[in-house]
This record gives C-alpha cells, structure tokens and sequence, in this order.
C-alpha cells in the first residue's frame, strides 16, 4: 500500500524494472563529450579530434535531457507497475433486466435493454463515487464479474452485456433485491427492468421501469411428433396466442429445410391461445415455423424444430442370435448395433439410447432403457425367478397402458415362453397364468421392461399384432410419443451419449461429456451437437414461454420488507493512475523534442 493509505500500485514487482536506470547512466558516461578548440585546417581538427577525445569514466557531467529522460523512464516503469488512487465512497449494487422481455422495442425504436442501460448510468453518475457491484437477472439471477472497482469500470462493464433469450425467474429475482435491500453496507441497489417493484418500495432501492405494455402475437410452441412409430411423414402442432385488445387473424408458415411445406391460419380472440395443426409434413432435417403479422418482439414470432428429434433411436441389441436384432433396421428412424453377450461392455451404452438384452442380462444395471427378453433367472443384478412353458398363455391384459395399447392380444402368437415370478421392483403389465408375461420398472433414473416371450425377430405387416406391441415397448423406452414443445432457453438439458462438443447459434464451439449438464442454453435456435465421429446433430431451442410473450401484462416484483438500519459503512474505490502517467511520458518526450529543435535552429543560424 502507499502512502497514507492513499496510493497503491495493482503490480508492485515492475518497479524492479527500476534496475535499468543504471543503464542510462552508463550510457551518459559511456559517450564522447565535446570540447571547443581552434584549428587552422580540417585536417588538423580531425587529428585533435583523435588526440583528445574524451575517455570512459571522468566527473559526470549530465545534460538537462539526461534528466528529462530519466524522468520519462522512472514514469514508465511507474505505469508498469499500476499505481491507483484509492478513494471514498458508498457501495452501490446495480441490478439490470438482461431477461427475454427486455428486447421489446419501445416506441422511440430502442430496446428496453438499450434505455434500461442508458438510464442506469445516468443513476451512476448521480450516485457519486463508491464500490459497485453489477447484477444480472437471466436465465438465474448472478453477480457480473466479481465487485468492479469504481463507476468508471462499471460503465465499461455493463457496456458489453447484452439480453438474452432467456425468461427471467421472478421468485430468484425478488430473493435477490431482498437480499440486497437487507445489506447493510449498501448504500444505493439500482434496478432496471421493464417490471416494477411493488409497494412499499425499500428506501434504498432505486427502480428504473422502461418500455410500457405493448400488443403482441406469438409462438407459443412448436411440437413434432409421429403419429406411429416407423411413419416417415410428421406431424406439427403450433400454439398462437394474440395478446392484444383486439382479435386477430395469425397465420404460421412452416419450411423445411428452407422451403415452404405448410401454412395454417385461425383468428384467434383478445388474450386467447389457439392450435394450428399441420397433420402431414415432408421429412426434412429442420423445420422453422413463422408467425405473421410481425410485431415488436420478433423472439416469438420464430419458433425451430428438428426432424432427428422424433426421428433417430439408437438400440444395442446383445443377444446370441444378431438376426433377430437386425430385423429392427427394417424401422423408419431406429439404427441397430448387435453384440454377442461375450463382447459386450458396458462401455458401449455410452453411444446409444436404448439397450435391447434377449436371453441374457447384464452384469451390471444398464445406464440406459432397457428390454429384456426371456432373462435368464438367478441372476445378481435383476434377480428374476422365471418358470419355462412350452406355450404361455394370458390372463390379464391391460387396455390403457402405454405398452399394450391399440394390440389385440386375442392374435398374438407367444410360441413358447417363461412366466416370470414377482419381482422387488418391477410390477406386472401383463400376466399369464403361472406368472407375469411383461414386466416394467424404474431403477437409477433409467425405465426396463421384461418378457417372458420373445417377439423378435420383427416381421412388420407379416405379424401386425405383435409389431405393434413391439413398437410400444420400443416407443415407450425410447422416450417416443410424447407431445413436448422441445428444449427452452434457459433450461439446461443432458448431454446425449457419444456427444463431445457443442456449436452454439452463435457459432461459438463449446467442449462437451455424454451424461452431464449444459446449461449455456441461452440463446433460440439451433445447437450442432458433435458427435465423437464427427457426425452433427441438430437440436432446437426456443423461448416457448406465453407469460413472457405477454407484454401487456407486468406483474411488478414483490421485495421483502426490510427495517430500517444504520447508516452503510463507507467503502474505497480505486482509482487507476496509469493513463495519467502515460500522458506525463507523452508530454515530457514532446517537451524535450521541441528543446532540441530549437536548439538546433538557433545552432545553425548563428555566424
């Protein structure tokens, strides 16, 4: 620390930087200096010239540009070592909307998060000086950068953060300011958003409210799904909403793979939410869905889908018979890979989403869905007890479950088979008349389904009844049928096995590991997700949240009631030096510079 407490320097070892001083001495010391003599010819000054030229070393006698110049070089080494001011002042904490809702435009044609930025450094500058602290509200509410020296490098940093696409989380934000409002040491909390804090408003709190409730139209989800499992066309499904006083006709027009394969149109009413459906689309690899009329929050006038979304399933099929496994590629979307029970590992379930065991278990439980078809009893992993039967029959058989739904079971052809006894944790779905024939279960996160028949290899048409009920199970572990409106920003998801990186809409290529957490989810539109082959997948994320979308209604944030307090403590701020060194150097070298061409001008005009 400096003197006083008042001066610091941010890199104290440059000053060793001050050893080359010496050097300029020597330098000094090292030149000729020049003494005045008559001579009567050139020819005789130049042999004087040899005669009494100075020697290294004698009494220094340093000119006024030596000191000029070890000036500049002590200032020099001064900037190098980043020498600060500290100064006094209150803490202040700024807390800025950067959420989805935030790029409405307002009617001066700005953003919200343009004016919400403006606004907050005007408050700076009234605020005076003091410690600033910036936070940001989306996708969760985080501190920006640590506690930022002063208002100057606040500004700066608040200067390069930019909206995303993100909602924000109401609840999370309302804990923060209450936090913050609680903080004794704070002297002033800034918070911009387009929300308004409820009433009473804490004394500390400075609210910034932007924009105003505007009319808006928007997507509020686009979902594909297959009608049957192994069908090639898709269908869609676009919820609307009109969020304005009026009602209005909204049309959406889907392209696939940038041409246009569909259109719908419905007027929908005042604050109302309404379906269009698109009940056979072309295969295409992406499908973008547009919202017309446009409005001034083009986010959710886009929406994008992904035909590999519904479209590819992965199964390994371990079994001593890779016939049966091999019938299974005759299905639209499903990639098979076999394996003999003796060269699987469970290393191999990493690049797939679905395992498939006929007549064998693993040694360990599988980390994805599994079927097991006639497992063997008395294994240590499952511990399923099973009763041969050269023909098995049914006793029960449910209608409404996912599994047997839309299978006359009264067609099926069960051939021989077991009867599986009752089992610690996997319930009967259909039971025979010695045993359960299917049972289902959760174990660690993952779903596996037993039969106690075998209904490979799949035959398709050739035998419809137990094809369907194979595309249930299969349908049914793979995760397939269920109408979702796909990933959303802000919400992290699970990285797909065999997945190593992944190429945000932005271009920017992150590092990814099979089974963990991505959470840089915070922007519409497509992720490339890398495969370890080098294969891209495309998956798409959108905003998809109609509170967002709904402009005309902003429920203002409730903070905690906080009791008054003492006085917050004054804080130190520092102040960086080191332009104003830089600029001494600059005008001590322009300074020195003019000396010399005077100087020098007055040598040359003397006679």
């Amino acid at each position: 620390m400096g003197l006083l407490n008042a001066i610091g320097l941010l890199n104290p070892g440059a000053l060793y930087f001050l050893a080359i001083v010496p050097a300029l001495i020597l330098a000094y010391l090292a030149r000729e200096r020049p003494r005045q003599a008559t001579v009567s010819s050139v020819l005789a000054f130049r042999a004087l010239h040899v005669m009494r030229g100075q020697r290294f070393g004698g009494r220094p006698r340093f000119t006024w540009t030596f000191f000029l110049e070890l000036l500049a070089l002590c200032l020099a080494v001064l900037a190098m070592a980043g020498p600060y001011l500290l100064k006094k002042g209150t803490p202040i904490a700024v807390v800025i909307d950067n959420s989805a809702a935030m790029q409405a435009l307002t009617p001066a044609g700005k953003t919200r998060f343009d004016e919400a930025i403006a606004a907050t450094n005007d408050a700076l500058d009234r605020a005076g000086g003091g410690q600033v602290t910036v936070y940001l509200t989306a996708p969760q509410p985080h501190q920006l950068s640590g506690v930022i020296g002063g208002i100057g490098e606040a500004r700066e940093a608040i200067a390069r953060t930019k909206a995303v696409d993100a909602p924000d989380d109401p609840a999370a934000l309302a804990t923060l300011l209450g936090q913050l409002a609680s903080d004794s040491h704070l002297g002033r909390i800034i918070f911009a958003s387009y929300r308004s804090i409820a009433a009473p408003v804490p004394g500390r709190v400075v609210p910034i409210v932007v924009g105003q409730p505007i009319a808006n139209y928007a997507i509020g989800s686009f979902a594909l799904t297959r009608e049957t499992f192994g069908a090639a066309a898709l269908h869609a499904r676009v919820t609307v909403a009109n969020f304005s006083p009026s009602a209005q006709a909204l049309t959406v027009t889907i392209a696939g793979d940038g041409k246009p394969i569909g259109t719908a149109q419905a007027t929908v009413a005042p604050n109302a939410v309404a379906a269009l459906e698109f009940p056979r689309l072309a295969p295409a690899t992406i499908y973008r869905a547009q919202l017309d009329p446009s409005d001034g929050f083009t986010l959710d006038n886009t929406a994008y889908a992904t035909g590999s979304a519904v479209k590819s399933v992965a199964v390994l099929f371990v079994s001593p018979t890779p016939a049966d496994g091999a019938s299974l590629r005759s299905i639209p979307g499903v990639s098979v890979a076999t394996r003999a029970p003796n060269a699987y590992s469970p290393k191999d379930l990493a690049n797939f989403d679905l395992a498939i065991f006929e007549y064998t278990v693993p040694k360990e439980l599988p980390t994805v869905n599994a079927l097991l078809v006639m497992p063997p009893p008395g294994d240590p992993v499952f511990k399923f007890t099973a009763l041969s039967a050269p023909r098995v029959e049914v006793a029960g058989w449910p209608t409404t479950d996912p599994l047997t739904d839309a299978v006359n079971f009264r067609l099926l052809n069960f051939r021989e088979g077991e009867y599986l006894g009752q089992h610690p944790w996997m319930r009967a779905v259909v039971a025979g008349n010695s045993g359960g024939l299917m049972l289902s279960g959760s174990r660690q996160g993952h779903r596996f389904v037993a039969a106690g028949f075998n209904p490979f290899p799949y035959l398709g048409r050739e035998n419809l009844p137990m094809s369907i009920l194979t595309l249930n199970v299969l349908g049914s572990l793979a995760g397939f049928g269920a109408r979702t409106s796909g990933y959303r920003t802000g919400e992290p998801w699970m990285v797909p096995a065999g997945v190593t990186a992944i190429v945000l809409p932005s271009g920017h290529r992150e590092s990814a590991q099979a089974g963990s957490l991505f959470s840089s989810v915070e922007s519409q539109g497509l992720y490339e997700l890398i495969g370890a082959n080098g294969q891209q997948t495309p998956r798409a994320v959108n905003l998809a949240d109609l509170t967002v979308s709904d402009l005309t209604n902003n429920p203002p944030i409730s903070v905690p009631a906080v009791a008054a307090g003492a006085m917050p403590a004054s804080s130190t701020v520092r102040a960086p030096l080191a332009a104003y060194v830089l600029a001494a150097i600059i005008v001590l070298i322009v300074f020195e510079s003019l000396l010399v061409y005077r100087r020098r001008r007055t040598i040359e005009v003397s006679p």
